[in-house]
């Protein structure tokens, strides 16, 4: 079996690092048609001239409602949707403020349900049965201390998905949500410590790679009849008694 992505059309949102930029650069090797879209493409677009970077910034509303604009009129057609864009948010219930719980919900729950309509949108308008992948995380069902905003947005990435299938599938999209555990996003090196000790049943942090491997099939045309659901990537953390890491619990990774 060998995965092709060719002739298709991939929108991928914080595309410049971790598991979206893994996952972009995968998808054009794959014969893809790339569009990534992140807040700071400069570090990364000279290198990777097979993927097209766009500037926005998702909790920016004005920001993400022109791109969708100019999306349609440019580009017209999309295959496959992945919702990425996410960043840690280390709060609880005590400590958090309105400002860091309207961010998260504007680039984890709006920026991604704005994105899936312009998606579904125009896969229904081309004929098109695509995709729309929603990253979501194992703290949706495991949370870590003080994550609330962070645990909120992720478990309503995955209502979404439910919700989003249910509406799409006379169309023949499908939607999913993947769910990743203890992913090392920070660097190329794992630190060895942190590999050690990962809560893992396997023994180690997953790398993003890992993560894009997952993507390509679930993008791909041999991806025919999952929908709906969650997919977890988390090299058994879910179900390990092992504790986490200093280095996770306190928000450094």
């Amino acid at each position: 079996m060998e995965i092709s992505l060719k002739g298709k059309t991939c929108l991928i949102t914080g595309g410049t690092h971790g598991i979206g930029l893994a996952t972009a650069k995968l998808f054009a090797e794959l014969g893809a048609k790339v569009i990534a879209l992140g807040r700071n493409i400069e570090s990364v677009e000279k290198e990777n001239n097979s993927i097209q970077f766009v500037k926005v910034d998702l909790t920016s509303r004005e920001q993400l409602l022109s791109f969708i604009e100019l999306y349609k009129k440019e580009i017209g057609i999309i295959d496959c949707l992945i919702n990425n864009a996410s960043t840690n948010s280390r709060y609880s219930i005590l400590n958090v403020t309105l400002e860091e719980w309207d961010k998260m919900i504007s680039l984890v729950l709006t920026a991604p349900m704005l994105l899936s309509k312009m998606a579904a949108e125009l896969m229904i308008k081309n004929g098109i049965k695509g995709k729309i992948i929603n990253i979501a995380a194992i703290q949706a069902h495991y949370p870590l201390p003080e994550s609330l905003p962070y645990v909120t947005v992720k478990g309503g990435l995955i209502a979404m998905t439910k919700s989003l299938a249910v509406d799409l599938g006379k169309y023949g999209i499908q939607v999913i949500a993947v769910v990743p555990g203890p992913i090392y996003t920070k660097g190329e090196k794992v630190p060895e410590n942190l590999d050690k000790n990962a809560a893992t049943l396997l023994g180690r942090m997953g790398r993003p790679q890992e993560v894009a491997n997952l993507l390509a099939f679930l993008a791909s045309d041999y991806n025919t009849f999952i929908t709906g659901t969650e997919i977890i990537i988390d090299g058994g953390r879910i179900i390990s008694r092992k504790p986490d890491p200093e280095e996770i619990t306190s928000g450094a990774v």
